[in-house]
C-alpha cells in the first residue's frame, strides 16, 4: 500500500514544474500576470497535495478497518475462500476482495477497488443479501445468490459479501418449467351433427383429413397426440412451445376448418388448454374445463386456463345447431323434478330485460303454474324494456305473475328454486341477491359462455346454438307435464316476440329447431300481428332513431354511431338504430353508444359475418355472435369511440380479415 501510495509523487512534481513553468514566462508578458500565475500555481499544488494526503488517510483507515476486522488467521482464511468474495463499506465502496470475485468480472486482483457494489453487481440489494435465502442477482450469463454478514466496529460498518453460483440450479429449473406438460383436450365440434346421414367412406376421409391435420400440429411441437374416438383426442405438448403457438394463435382451427362435407360445410374443433398445475391429473382436469368454456361459446375456438381466468383464440365462425330435442326432454324432466321439490320457483332474466328475457321467464312460469307449482317471475318495471310485453300479460289476466325486486328478495328462502334466464353470468342477473339467499340455481340460456358464470347451477342448460332463450323454453314447454294443459295464446305470443328480437325477424342465427319452436308457438295460437304491435314506437323514437342511424359513420365495415343524451328510453332506440344501420349495404356490424353519467354503454348487432362478442370482449363486454354489449366506465364517448375502433382494429388483425 505504502508503495502504491509513493506512486502519487511523480504526478504531484509534475503538477509543480509545470506551474513553476507557466510562472516564469509569465514574467516576461507582464510582472502583475507573473504575480497572478504564482497564486493560481500555489494553490493547485496545494490542493494537489491536500488531495493526495487525504487519499493516504482514506488508505490507511481502510487498512485499520479491516486489520482490526481480521487477524492473520482470518485473512489467510477468507484469502483462501473458495467463494467470491468482498469487503465493502457501508456505502458499497469495495475495500477488499479475493482474486475469485475479480475473475468473475474478467478483472486482475485489485481492480475493482475503485468500483461500488451496486454498480458492479446490478440487481444488488444488501438488505436481500443479509436474509438466509439472499439475493438473487446476475453476472453476464451467469447466475448467483449473494449472501452478507454485516460487522459493526467503533461505529463503522462493514460488509462481506460473497456469491454462491446458482448457474446450474437456474439452468435446470427453467429446463424443468419448460419441460412441463401442457395438455390439450380436442373435440370434433360437428361430426355427428353433420356427417350423420353420410357415408362410412365420407365419415373416413373427413376422420383421415381432421387425424391428419392434429398429427402435424402436435408434431411440429414435438408433441404427441392421443385419439380417443373419431371425434375426441388428447395432445400432451411441452410449456417450451406453448408462446409460439399462442403467438400464431393456434393455426389448428384454420387448418382443420379447410376441411369440409361435399366442399360446403365445414369441420371444426373446439380446444381446451391445461398447462398451470403441477401435476398431470389436475392438468387434464383443467383442460376438460377449458373445452366445457369453448364449447360453451359456440366451439371452433380454444380456450386457455391461465392464472387470472381464461384466455380464448377463434370463435370466428357460427355455431351448428344441434337437432336433436333429446337433451331438452331430459332437462324438462330434470326440471320437473326439482321444482316438485322445492316450495316455490323464482324465475329472473337479466338486468334491463328484454323481450327474449321477459318472454321466455313468463312462458316458463304459467307452464310450472299448469302443472300446480308455485311459481313468480321477477322483474324490475323501472328498467325493463318489455314494458308493453309485461302489460300485454297483464291485461290478460296473469298480473300475478310478476313481482318486483323488494318482494322477490321476500318470498325466497332455503326452499325456493332460483331459475336464471337468458343469462349465466352473476353480475348480469336482475336480483343479484336471490343466487345467494337461495340453496339451488338453475341456469338456461343461449349466449356465448362468459367467465363469470354461476358455477353451483343444479341444472346448466346452456345452448349456444339456439336462437334465443324463448326457443329453448318453447322446447321445454313440449315434454313438460303430460301436454294435456298448454299454455295460453298471450304467452305463446310473448315467447315468438322473444324469437323475433333475437333472429331480427327470423334473418340471423335461425335453424330448423328455430322455425319448429315458431310452429309449435303459432299451434298455440300466437298472433303475428300481435307480436308485430309489441315491437311499434312511438313518432319520436322513430324520429330518434333515425336522427342516430344518420349520424353514423363506417369504419372498416362497422357502422358506429354516437347516440344524443337527451333521449328517452335511450336503450330501447339504440338497439332499434343498431339494427337498422344493418341494412345500409356493405355494413358487417353495428355499434351504437350512448352515455349515462359518466359511463358509455355499447349496443353491437351483426348479421353474421363478423363477431361482435368478440370485438366487445376485449372491451369488458361479451354476448352472442351477432348481438353483444358493452359498459365502460369514467369514459368519454369521443373516447369510448378511439376504443372501440381500435377494438376493431385488434380483431381485424388477430382473425386477418382485410
Amino acid at each position: 500500500m505504502k508503495k502504491s501510495y509513493k506512486g502519487f509523487y511523480p504526478l504531484l512534481y509534475v503538477i509543480a514544474g509545470c506551474c513553476v513553468l507557466l510562472t516564469a514566462l509569465a514574467w516576461f508578458v507582464h510582472p502583475l500576470l507573473c504575480a497572478a500565475m504564482g497564486v493560481v500555481s500555489a494553490g493547485v499544488v496545494a490542493v494537489t497535495w491536500w488531495m493526495i494526503a487525504g487519499l493516504r488517510r482514506r488508505a490507511f483507515q481502510v487498512i485499520d478497518v479491516v486489520a482490526s476486522d481480521i487477524t492473520f488467521e482470518r485473512g489467510a482464511a477468507i484469502q483462501s475462500f473458495p467463494l467470491p468474495t468482498a469487503v465493502t463499506a457501508a456505502d458499497g465502496e469495495i475495500l477488499w476482495h479475493n482474486g475469485l470475485f475479480a475473475a468473475i468480472f474478467g478483472k486482475g486482483e485489485g481492480d475493482c477497488f475503485s468500483d461500488g457494489l451496486s454498480r458492479l453487481i446490478s440487481g444488488f440489494n444488501l438488505a436481500k443479501a443479509k436474509q438466509p435465502t439472499g439475493c438473487p442477482v446476475r453476472i453476464g450469463d451467469r447466475f448467483f445468490s449473494a449472501f452478507a454478514a454485516v460487522s459493526l466496529r467503533e461505529g463503522r460498518e462493514t460488509s462481506v459479501v460473497y456469491l454462491c453460483e446458482t448457474t446450474k440450479l437456474k439452468r435446470d429449473s427453467i429446463e424443468y418449467l419448460q419441460s412441463r406438460p401442457c395438455i390439450f383436450s380436442i373435440l370434433v365440434d360437428n361430426y355427428d351433427d353433420i356427417l350423420q346421414s353420410y357415408k362410412e367412406s365420407e365419415k373416413a376421409r373427413v376422420t383421415g383429413e381432421v387425424e391428419r391435420s392434429l398429427e402435424e400440429f402436435v408434431g411440429r411441437q414435438n408433441g404427441i397426440l392421443i385419439k380417443m374416438n373419431n371425434r375426441r383426442f388428447f395432445a400432451v405438448v411441452e410449456y417450451r412451445y406453448m408462446h409460439k403457438i399462442i403467438e400464431e394463435r393456434f393455426p389448428i382451427l384454420d387448418d382443420v376448418r379447410k376441411i369440409t362435407v361435399d366442399g360446403k360445410v365445414p369441420i371444426t374443433v373446439s380446444i381446451g388448454v391445461g398447462m398451470q398445475p403441477d401435476n398431470l391429473t389436475g392438468n387434464l382436469e383443467t383442460s376438460r374445463h377449458a373445452l366445457d368454456m369453448a364449447l360453451g361459446r359456440g366451439g371452433d375456438q380454444v380456450a386457455v386456463k391461465t392464472v387470472n381466468g381464461y384466455d380464448f383464440y377463434g370463435g370466428v365462425s357460427k355455431g351448428v345447431e344441434k337437432r336433436t330435442k333429446v337433451r331438452a326432454r331430459i332437462i324438462a324432466s330434470a326440471l320437473l323434478e326439482l321444482c316438485k321439490i322445492h316450495r316455490q320457483v323464482i324465475i329472473m332474466g337479466h338486468r334491463f330485460s328484454d323481450m327474449d328475457s321477459v318472454g321466455s321467464s313468463a312462458g316458463l312460469c304459467r307452464g310450472l303454474r299448469l302443472l300446480g307449482i308455485d311459481a313468480f317471475v321477477a322483474v324490475d318495471r323501472q328498467t325493463t324494456l318489455s314494458a308493453p310485453l309485461i302489460e300485454q300479460i297483464g291485461a290478460a289476466g296473469f298480473e300475478s305473475l310478476f313481482v318486483d325486486a323488494a318482494a322477490a328478495r321476500d318470498l325466497v328462502d332455503d326452499e325456493t328454486l332460483v331459475v336464471v334466464m337468458d343469462t349465466h353470468a352473476k353480475p348480469m342477473v336482475e336480483v343479484p341477491e336471490l343466487l345467494e339467499r337461495c340453496k339451488s340455481v338453475v341456469v338456461i340460456d343461449h349466449h356465448r359462455k362468459r367467465v363469470d358464470y354461476i358455477e353451483n347451477a343444479v341444472i346448466f342448460y346452456h345452448e349456444p346454438y339456439s336462437s334465443s332463450a324463448s326457443e329453448m323454453v318453447a322446447e321445454l314447454l313440449q315434454y313438460l307435464g303430460d301436454g294435456e294443459k298448454e299454455v295460453e295464446a298471450v304467452f305463446a305470443e310473448a315467447l315468438l316476440a322473444g324469437l323475433v328480437l333475437d333472429t331480427k325477424n327470423f334473418a340471423v342465427k335461425t335453424g330448423v329447431k328455430t322455425f319448429e319452436a315458431a310452429g309449435y308457438l303459432r299451434s298455440l295460437g300466437a298472433d303475428t300481428v300481435e307480436v308485430k304491435r309489441l315491437f311499434s314506437s312511438t313518432m319520436e323514437d322513430f324520429q330518434n332513431r333515425t336522427a342516430i342511424v344518420t349520424g353514423a359513420h363506417v369504419y372498416k365495415s362497422c357502422a358506429i354511431a354516437k347516440s344524443p343524451d337527451d333521449i328517452p328510453d335511450i336503450r330501447v332506440v339504440s338497439a332499434q338504430a343498431a339494427d337498422e344501420l344493418l341494412e345500409i349495404s356493405d355494413v358487417r356490424a353495428s355499434f351504437v353508444l350512448f352515455s349515462q353519467g359518466s359511463q358509455v354503454n355499447i349496443s353491437a348487432r351483426s348479421l353474421g359475418q363478423l363477431n361482435v362478442q368478440l370485438i366487445l370482449e376485449s372491451l369488458g363486454g361479451g354476448g352472442h355472435h351477432t348481438m353483444a354489449g358493452a359498459q365502460l366506465r369514467e369514459t368519454s364517448l369521443d373516447t369510448a369511440v378511439k376504443m372501440l375502433e381500435k377494438s376493431i382494429d385488434l380483431y381485424y388483425e388477430q382473425n386477418h380479415i382485410q
